[in-house]
């Protein structure tokens, strides 16, 4: 018999694949040959420890889940920690509010202007800062003797085109105002 087709024999012996004929045959043929049976043997011992290597073992039993004594002692458990939890809270909101007021920037300085061109005056002006000039850069009264010192200020229709915007979801359309 050739090597081959012995081996692949041997290994389905081993495996339980053969049909009883077929066995039967291998086995006369193993009775003459003492360096196939050999060969048989050593194939059945491996094959046998590597199902006893890779068998699951049985599942161990569950006992069942004993969900009273898990909510008893996660309530027993919340209720001693929740004073804790609240004054950790407390603390917190208070160091937060705390420094908070501590870093807290003064209001920025605002200026109203006494008299706006074309209306009237919305309030008093707020007393100016000795630092800050009344002209300075920043000031709404150099904006608005600015805006009056330039000609035809009054009249702002000096472009041909109108921008219409009839919507919010549209986009913006020039109008020819000629």
């Amino acid at each position: 018999m050739k090597p081959e087709l012995l081996e692949t024999l041997l290994l389905d012996r081993a495996l339980g694949e053969l049909a009883p004929e077929v066995a039967a045959l291998l086995d006369a043929h193993l009775a003459q040959h003492p360096d196939a049976a050999h060969r048989a043997t050593e194939l059945a011992a491996t094959l046998s420890l590597a199902h006893t290597a890779t068998a699951t073992p049985a599942a161990a039993p569950h006992r069942p889940l004993d969900v009273t004594r898990l909510r008893h002692t996660y309530r027993a458990q919340h209720s001693a920690t929740r004073p804790f939890e609240l004054l950790r809270l407390a603390a917190c909101l208070a160091l937060g509010l705390g420094l908070g007021w501590l870093a807290r920037t003064p209001p920025p300085y605002v200026e109203i202007a006494a008299a706006l061109p074309h209306h009237a005056p919305l309030a008093a002006p707020a007393p100016t800062p000795a630092a800050e000039s009344p002209t300075g850069f920043w000031s709404v009264a150099r904006l608005v003797a600015e805006e009056q010192a330039q000609p035809g200020s009054n009249d702002r229709s000096e472009s041909r085109y109108e921008l219409r915007w009839t919507s919010p979801t549209k986009l913006p359309h020039l109008k020819d105002k000629l």
